[in-house]
């Protein structure tokens, strides 16, 4: 039997996602599974979210190929940016959610950063130079420790946890994921 605590005293459900921005997967994730169940549930889930995916480092994180192409790239790398300059994680999910919805790379950005009302200009900066590098190499070196190896995205974790079967229904029913997974007393928002 599941010993129910207190919604204060369980520890949130974290959710890490490695994702792309140009790959319909990945968008469709966002869109459809990721932002209304983090809007609903934010209280008791803990983002971890990662614009990287299957990106290739080379030469030590001077230049990255993507799997969608050189604007994919772009695009991971501005909202690698937005997540450091975005200090509001609500504002930071609304901006995601924007430029993910748009399909268009950073394209979005600037719309999407009048929409959400985000400052852009340091985002902007620090895609279009070394910074944007710098952040991308990081999470190089981050998504390469991940065990198993990403090998499709959305890669989908849960408290730390990689199953296929639980990628698999993160996918199309996040918030039964997250519900099941809760150890506190069931937000209404589960039923």
């Amino acid at each position: 039997m599941r010993r129910i605590v207190k919604h204060s005293e369980a520890p949130k459900v974290k959710v890490s996602v490695y994702y792309e921005t140009l790959c319909p997967d990945s968008q469709r994730f966002i869109v459809q599974q990721l932002y209304p169940v983090w809007r609903d549930l934010k209280d008791i889930i803990q983002l971890d979210i990662h614009s990287f995916g299957k990106t290739v480092e080379y030469d030590g994180g001077s230049r990255f190929t993507c799997q969608h192409g050189s604007r994919e790239c772009r695009a991971n790398t501005m909202l690698t940016c937005a997540k450091k300059y975005i200090a509001d994680e609500s504002q930071f999910l609304d901006f995601v959610k924007c430029v993910m919805s748009r399909f268009t790379g950073t394209d979005a950005g600037p719309v999407c950063a009048n929409e959400t009302r985000v400052e852009f200009e340091e985002i902007q900066r620090c895609y279009g130079g070394a910074e944007g590098l710098a952040l991308q190499h990081q999470l190089s070196l981050h998504q390469a420790a991940l065990s198993p190896s990403l090998d499709y995205v959305p890669w989908i974790l849960v408290n730390q946890v990689f199953t296929r079967h639980q990628l698999r229904a993160a996918q199309y029913n996040l918030r039964a994921v997250v519900c099941a997974t809760y150890e506190g007393a069931t937000p209404a928002m589960c039923f």
